[in-house]
C-alpha cells in the first residue's frame, strides 16, 4: 500500500482559486477579509514594535571612550561603563572600531566587556607614543 502525494491536488487547486479570483472580485474581496483584519491587528503591530527595539542600542549622549580615558582615566572609564548594559558596551566597541575581528560578539559578560574596552583604548591612545619626544 503506497501513500498518495497530495502535492499535485494541492497545487492544482490553488491554481483554480488564483484563476477564479482573478475573474470574481467579489470573492477576492470576501476572501480577503480575514487578511486584512490579520494585517490590521494588533498582534501584528506588537511584533514589529518588538523588532524597532532591538535595531540599535543608544549611547548615552556626549559618551566618548577616548574623552573620557583621557579626562578621567581607566577607573573613570570603567566607572562610566558600569551603568550600561552588554547590548550598548558591544555597540560602543563596533562603533568605535576597538576590535575589527569582532571577538567580542559571543562574549556575555559585562565585566569582560567594560574591561576590554577600557584595554582597547588604553592600547589605541598610547599607539604612537614611543617616537614622540622624550
Amino acid at each position: 500500500m503506497s501513500k498518495l502525494d497530495p502535492t499535485p491536488y494541492i497545487s492544482e487547486f490553488l491554481r483554480l482559486l488564483a484563476s477564479e479570483l482573478e475573474t470574481n472580485k467579489a470573492l477576492a474581496k470576501r476572501l480577503s477579509a480575514p487578511l486584512i483584519e490579520y494585517l490590521n491587528s494588533n498582534e501584528l503591530k506588537d511584533q514589529g514594535s518588538r523588532i524597532r527595539k532591538t535595531q540599535k542600542p543608544s549611547i548615552p549622549e556626549g559618551f566618548d571612550p577616548f574623552k573620557t580615558y583621557y579626562e578621567k582615566g581607566g577607573v573613570g572609564l570603567l566607572a562610566s561603563l558600569q551603568n550600561m548594559d552588554t547590548t550598548t558596551l558591544k555597540y560602543i566597541i563596533s562603533e568605535y572600531g576597538l576590535d575589527p575581528a569582532r571577538t567580542y560578539s559571543r562574549w556575555r559578560k559585562h565585566e569582560r566587556l567594560s574591561s576590554f574596552i577600557v584595554d582597547r583604548v588604553k592600547a589605541l591612545s598610547n599607539k604612537g607614543k614611543v617616537f614622540g619626544p622624550r
